[in-house]
């Protein structure tokens, strides 16, 4: 896909406001901040919230993407992504289908998924998403129960697959640069999503 057709090729920064990191902080405020700091795409990973709680914060956020023109994805949930207005979903490997997906949303959303194998990423290639997300590269408590890659995961992606691979998984802006010089054409990041202006400056 051509960076005109594909938006994920722009992306640098890829923020997951994530329920469980964020804590009492505010998502909407979260997000507003990222979207002025530089990041090109923001997930709404809120796992188990009741679809109309969601919904509202999806809604305003999806306000604040649209303004500053940036992308908000919302994980795993094709129902508050459609009605909130947002650019589209991402998914993990255990979730619904990205065939399932496409079927409920608008023609022109975004699909993307995270891969933690070279399996998972022809597979990925085969159901045509957006954009993979590859790793965990390093250890992250996130995600404790899957070995690190290391960064030489990101090149095996990429032979596998010819839509953006943005690298995820205990990424920082003190390993970024690392990442980056591995050919991740973005990171994506969690617990790091107030260090954004330095990650950013690492892709340089």
């Amino acid at each position: 896909m051509s960076s005109r057709k594909n938006p994920a090729s722009s992306w640098i920064l890829y923020c997951i406001i994530d329920r469980e990191v964020l804590k009492h902080k505010d998502p909407v405020k979260v997000a507003l901040f990222l979207f002025k700091t530089g990041a090109g795409a923001v997930e709404l990973r809120f796992k188990n919230m009741p679809s109309y709680k969601l919904l509202g914060i999806a809604k305003k956020i999806a306000a604040l993407a649209k303004k500053y023109k940036k992308t908000l994805l919302i994980n795993d949930r094709p129902d508050v992504a459609l009605a909130s207005g947002a650019c589209g979903v991402h998914v993990g490997s255990g979730d619904m289908s990205v065939r399932a997906m496409r079927g409920l949303l608008k023609p022109k959303s975004i699909v993307g998924k995270t891969v933690h194998s070279l399996k998972e990423a022809k597979k990925a290639r085969r159901e045509k998403v957006n954009y993979v997300s590859a790793g965990p590269i390093f250890s992250t408590p996130l995600k404790a129960s899957l070995k690190p890659k290391g960064v030489n995961f990101i090149k095996k992606i990429k032979k596998r697959v010819s839509v953006p691979v943005l690298a995820i998984g205990g990424i920082n802006s003190r390993n970024a640069k690392t990442v980056f010089r591995k050919g991740s054409d973005g990171v994506c990041v969690t617990r790091a999503i107030f260090e954004a202006k330095k990650i950013i400056k690492e892709s340089a």
